[in-house]
């Protein structure tokens, strides 16, 4: 070991014990413990952002909803108006129409639960009946009468001649179970609302009109089966999503702040 003052050289055999543990003991020092603070882009941040992101979706799709729902409330208390083919209708609008029935031609729609009071109260099973009618305007379209247990052809509950009635437009139906339906044409059941299909078969305008209960036939088909509750999940969408994505940010905010390890003193 050579000194700095005189360049003289020491053995280390020749220094005292005190000195050469006063000088390992502050050459090494124990390392402070460090955390991690690194919050660059990191794959995991995408999975809050992603709930979150779903969340404010859910939130525009509830206000639209809603909006939707005050606007079908709003219609279906409105006065029936004479039906206009030429027009084009917001659905549940209610018109009045005026014609007569054409019972060659009748199509099954379902099978589908009796509604009492809007709701699944009633017999299951069964179907809605939809039968063309030429109004007095000679146009044709279809009427929904409403719900029958059965598909049987019924002489009974049948209306001869011209009627006048009340009742609300109703849109097409999107397909479901396409792959059980049979196909297009080859019955007269069909399981979602067709009107385009019903129509061509029929020779009548692509217009379907839900009879109001009023309308109701004895020993005929039961009318006002004119469902207004709408599928809205989305509050419990909305929860969902943010609650996901608060538990993603916390894990991910404590997996961040884990302390390294703390190397070995070497000796």
């Amino acid at each position: 070991m050579l000194c700095r003052r005189c360049n003289h050289v020491f053995h280390r055999s020749s220094l005292p014990r005190s000195l050469l543990s006063a000088r390992n003991s502050n050459s090494v020092s124990a390392p402070r413990p460090q955390f991690k603070r690194e919050w660059k882009l990191h794959p995991m941040f995408s999975i809050p952002v992603v709930c979150f992101s779903l969340g404010f979706w859910q939130i525009e799709r509830r206000k639209a909803k809603l909006k939707f729902l005050e606007d079908v409330n709003a219609r279906y208390n409105l006065e029936a108006v004479p039906l206009d083919c030429s027009f084009e209708y917001d659905e549940y609008t209610p018109v009045l129409v005026t014609g007569e029935y054409d019972y060659s031609h009748e199509f099954y729609l379902g099978p589908r639960h009796e509604l009492v009071d809007y709701r699944d109260k009633g017999q299951p099973g069964g179907y809605h009946s939809i039968v063309p009618m030429t109004l007095d305007t000679g146009e044709r379209i279809l009427v929904d009468r409403g719900w029958v247990s059965s598909r049987s052809k019924r002489p009974v509950g049948q209306l001869p001649g011209q009627v006048q009635q009340k009742g609300y437009i109703r849109y097409p139906e999107p397909p479901v179970m396409a792959i059980l339906a049979p196909p297009p044409g080859s019955s007269n059941t069909y399981i979602w609302r067709d009107s385009d299909m019903m129509g061509r078969i029929a020779e009548s305008l692509p217009i379907t009109v839900e009879l109001m209960a009023e309308h109701t036939t004895k020993d005929g088909p039961i009318a006002g089966q004119t469902r207004l509750s709408v599928y809205n999940k989305h509050m419990e969408y909305i929860i969902t999503w943010f609650g996901l994505g608060i538990a993603s940010l916390f894990f991910i905010i404590r997996y961040k702040r884990k302390p390294k390890n703390i190397p070995k003193v070497f000796k």
